[in-house]
C-alpha cells in the first residue's frame, strides 16, 4: 500500500490518496481518488447501473429522490464531481487564499456520536460536496498533523449509509488505519519517507 499527494508537492500536501495493491495495472500504481473521480464517477454506464442496482435493492430512498430521473441523478453527480474537485484543490493548494471551506470543514468526523466509547475511529472522516442532498461521499483518515488520506468513496442514494457499499468503505478505513499503525505513520512526514 502506498500514498500519493493529490494536488501539491508532498512536502506541503495536506490531501493524499491511497494506492491499493489490487488497483495496480502493469506495474503502474493507481490511487483511489483518481479511480473514483476520473473513471467510476465519470463512466455513464457505471453510474446508471449503480443507480438501477440501488433502486432494485430497496437501498434507494424513493421519497428523497422523488421526481428525479436517472439522467437527472447522473447530471447531478457530474456537477458534484466538478464542485468537490475544485473545492478540495482550493482547500489544499490555496490554503491561505481561498474562500472555500478548509479541509477540516470538508472532512468531518465519520461518526458524530459523542457517546461513542470507541476512540479507534476518531480519525475516520467523511466528505461531501457543499450541496443540499449531495450524492458523492469520500472517506478518509486524518493524521495527527491534519493531513487527510482518502481511502475511498461511494454514491449515497439513501437516507442512512448502511449496506454493502458503506461496509466496504468501513473495511477500507480500517485496513488503511491498521497499515498506518503497523508502519508507525502518524503524520505527513511518514507518508513522504
Amino acid at each position: 500500500m502506498n500514498f500519493i499527494p493529490i494536488f501539491t508537492k508532498p512536502s506541503i500536501c495536506d490531501l493524499w490518496s491511497v494506492c491499493y495493491p489490487e488497483d495496480e495495472i502493469d506495474g503502474v500504481q493507481r490511487d483511489i481518488y483518481s479511480i473514483l473521480m476520473d473513471e467510476r464517477w465519470t463512466d455513464m454506464k457505471y453510474l446508471i447501473d449503480f443507480i438501477k442496482i440501488e433502486k432494485a435493492s430497496m437501498g434507494f430512498d424513493d421519497q428523497f429522490w422523488e421526481g428525479f430521473s436517472i439522467s437527472d441523478m447522473v447530471e447531478k453527480i457530474q456537477i458534484e464531481i466538478a464542485s468537490i474537485d475544485n473545492e478540495l484543490y482550493q482547500a489544499d493548494l490555496m490554503k491561505d487564499e481561498t474562500y472555500f471551506r478548509s479541509l477540516d470543514k470538508i472532512f468531518i468526523k465519520l461518526h458524530q456520536n459523542i457517546y461513542s466509547l470507541n476512540t479507534f475511529n476518531d480519525s475516520h472522516r467523511k466528505a461531501r460536496p457543499n450541496f443540499k442532498n449531495s450524492i458523492i461521499r469520500f472517506y478518509g483518515i486524518e493524521l495527527n498533523d491534519g493531513t487527510i488520506i482518502i481511502t475511498g468513496g461511494t454514491l449515497k442514494l439513501k437516507l442512512k449509509m448502511v449496506g454493502l457499499n458503506f461496509d466496504e468503505e468501513i473495511i477500507n478505513l480500517k485496513r488503511v488505519q491498521a497499515f498506518l499503525k503497523s508502519q508507525g505513520i502518524t503524520d505527513r512526514l511518514g507518508l513522504i519517507d
